[in-house]
C-alpha cells in the first residue's frame, strides 16, 4: 500500500489571500511547519525556492513541503491572489494553528509536522499547471471556504476534501496528465497566435529550455511534435478563416505568412484530404 493512501490529513489554516505589492520588499524567506498548498486565483508572480525564481499564474498549484525556504512576489500590474492551505498529512501531532515564519531566526522545530517518506508527494514539482484539470482547482478552493464557515461537520469535511484532493493530485501526476509549467504558456500563444508565432528559436528562448527537452515535454504535453502542432494550430485558424469570410484563398494565404498559395493549397491539402476551396463549398452546403 502507498503511504498517500493513508495520510490522515488534519488542516491548521487555510484561506484567500490577495499579496500586497508592498510586501514584495519584505519578500526574503519563508518556512513552512507544515505542508502548504497555494492555488493561484489570479494575478500573476513569481515565487522562489532552492536558489531559482518562477512564474505563476492563475490555475497553477504551487507545494511547499515542510521547511522549505522560499517567498511568494506580486506582479505590479496584476497583484497575484491564491487560496492557501496548511495541513498536516500523518494525524494531527501539533495542536497549533501557526503555519509559517517569516525570519529563520524565529523558528521553533516544536511546532514542525510530522513528516513521512511518501515517494508519490516526493515527485510532484514545486508549481503544477492545473488549468486544463478544473475540478483539482475547485476541490482545494471548497476545502478552503469550508474550513472558514465553521459549521457542524466542517472539520470532517475540510479533512476529507484535502484527501480527496491529493489523492486525485498523485493519481493524476502518475499518470503524466499535467503540462510542464514551461511548455504550456508556449501552447497557449501557438493556439491563440498560430501565424504570428516565430518557431523554435522564439518558443525556447520564452521558456528557457534546450531544444532536446523542449521537444520531449511538449510532445509529452500534446503528443504531438512541435512542428506538427503548430501546423494544426495554423490549419484550425484558417478553417474558420474559409468558413467565416468571403477573403480570397491567395488573401487568406497571405493573412497566415504563406510565400505563395500554392505552398498554402498544397500543406492545407496534405491537412485536411480536400483543398481550400472544397473545403469551403462543403462546409458552406452543409449550413
Amino acid at each position: 500500500m502507498s503511504l498517500i493512501t493513508s495520510a490522515n490529513p488534519y488542516v491548521r489554516v487555510a484561506h484567500y489571500y490577495r499579496f500586497p505589492i508592498v510586501r514584495n520588499q519584505d519578500e526574503r524567506v519563508r518556512i513552512g511547519y507544515c505542508y502548504a498548498f497555494h492555488f493561484v486565483a489570479g494575478g500573476r508572480g513569481t515565487i522562489t525556492v532552492g536558489g531559482r525564481t518562477y512564474p505563476v499564474k492563475k490555475g497553477d498549484l504551487i507545494y511547499f513541503p515542510p521547511e522549505v525556504r522560499h517567498a511568494f512576489y506580486s506582479n505590479g500590474n496584476h497583484p497575484l491572489s491564491t487560496y492557501n492551505l496548511y495541513c498536516e498529512l500523518w494525524n494531527c501531532n501539533v495542536a497549533t494553528s501557526q503555519h509559517l515564519v517569516w525570519d529563520e531566526t524565529d523558528f521553533n522545530p516544536k511546532l514542525l509536522t510530522l513528516v513521512n517518506p511518501c515517494p508519490e508527494l516526493e515527485s510532484l514539482s514545486v508549481i503544477t499547471p492545473l488549468q486544463y484539470h478544473s475540478l483539482l482547482g475547485q476541490t482545494l478552493i471548497h476545502a478552503v471556504t469550508q474550513f472558514n464557515k465553521k459549521e457542524p461537520y466542517s472539520e470532517l469535511i475540510v479533512n476529507n476534501l484535502v484527501k480527496v484532493f491529493l489523492l486525485e493530485l498523485v493519481r493524476a501526476a502518475s499518470r503524466s496528465q499535467f503540462t510542464d509549467y514551461r511548455i504550456l504558456p508556449i501552447i497557449e500563444r501557438i493556439d491563440k497566435e498560430a501565424s504570428r508565432s516565430r518557431g523554435y528559436e522564439e518558443w525556447m528562448a520564452e521558456c528557457g529550455l534546450h531544444k532536446t527537452q523542449f521537444h520531449e515535454l511538449f510532445k509529452q504535453a500534446t503528443g504531438m511534435s512541435p512542428k506538427a502542432y503548430w501546423t494544426k494550430a495554423i490549419m484550425r485558424h484558417v478553417e474558420a478563416a474559409l468558413w467565416e469570410s468571403n477573403r480570397s484563398v491567395t488573401a487568406i494565404a497571405e493573412d497566415f505568412g504563406y510565400s505563395s498559395v500554392h505552398h498554402f493549397t498544397k500543406q492545407f491539402t496534405q491537412f485536411h484530404g480536400v483543398s481550400p476551396t472544397e473545403f469551403r463549398k462543403r462546409v458552406r452546403n452543409r449550413q
